[in-house]
């Protein structure tokens, strides 16, 4: 199955919950790949590091997490990367 995003549900510090394709609740905390960036300034995904341009995040039109500076994350691998959540409510 194809994994996408039908909605942001919320945005913390460095990490999206979302409500995938599947219908499940689950976050994406993808803090690990932003450091790994941030150590070689790649100048792009770097970026995210910056807690307030992270949450500039947004859903494209692929179902997939996005920013202003051309970033973006295959949806199938936000999935394998994000903790279910349980729903409340």
């Amino acid at each position: 199955m194809l994994h996408y995003i039908k909605k942001i549900v919320e945005i913390r510090e460095y990490t999206v919950t979302c409500l995938f394709n599947t219908d499940e609740i689950r976050t994406v905390d993808p803090r690990e790949l932003i450091e790994k960036y941030r150590r070689i300034n790649d100048g792009l995904i770097s970026k995210l590091s910056d807690p307030d341009y992270f949450k500039t995040v947004r859903l494209d039109s692929y179902g997939t997490l996005t920013w202003d500076n051309g970033v973006d994350f295959d949806p199938d691998n936000l999935y394998k990367m994000s903790q279910s959540e349980i729903a409340t409510f």
